[in-house]
């Protein structure tokens, strides 16, 4: 096998267990997956909600949070596409399920980014419809009222 074989399929299994860690909410074992100064980044975050998150203990603090709000009933599609680097993946991935707090749906849709360098996640980027969420919530207010945003980053 070669190198860049090796570091791919290193790589798509450390995709496999960020979502797998994440479905079954094992966070200790979750966030050692990510490099210490590893970085989770929402692009199209609306104003005032942060864009990223830098650190293992910001990136848990708003993980941990953010899961609570909603229940996964199921994943509709997941589609992994390995890049070119192969310590790089895209992916993709729709769910079905309710805002907990609501009962409101929240069938979203995402692209995300996973960046892997020496092993852990480096940086992460997701892509996701936050009209999907604003609609969840009620609304703008209601949405940044919802969440403390823990460990907010500017």
């Amino acid at each position: 096998m070669s190198d860049d074989e090796t570091l791919r399929k290193r790589t798509l299994s450390i995709v496999d267990a960020y979502q797998f860690l994440m479905a079954q909410q094992r966070w200790d074992e979750w966030i050692a997956l990510w490099a210490e100064d590893g970085s989770l980044e929402f692009p199209f975050a609306p104003a005032p909600r942060p864009k990223i998150y830098v650190g293992r203990t910001a990136i848990l603090n708003y993980m941990r949070e953010a899961a609570g709000s909603f229940v996964i009933e199921s994943v509709a599609s997941r589609h992994v596409h390995p890049m070119l680097d192969p310590q790089t993946v895209c992916g993709e991935m729709t769910i079905k399920g309710r805002l907990r707090a609501t009962g409101a749906p929240y069938d979203q849709q995402y692209v995300v980014f996973f960046e892997i360098v020496t092993g852990q996640i480096q940086r992460y980027r997701e892509y996701w419809n936050p009209l999907i969420a604003l609609a969840a919530y009620g609304g703008v207010e209601a949405w940044l009222a919802s969440t403390r945003h823990a460990g907010e980053q500017a």
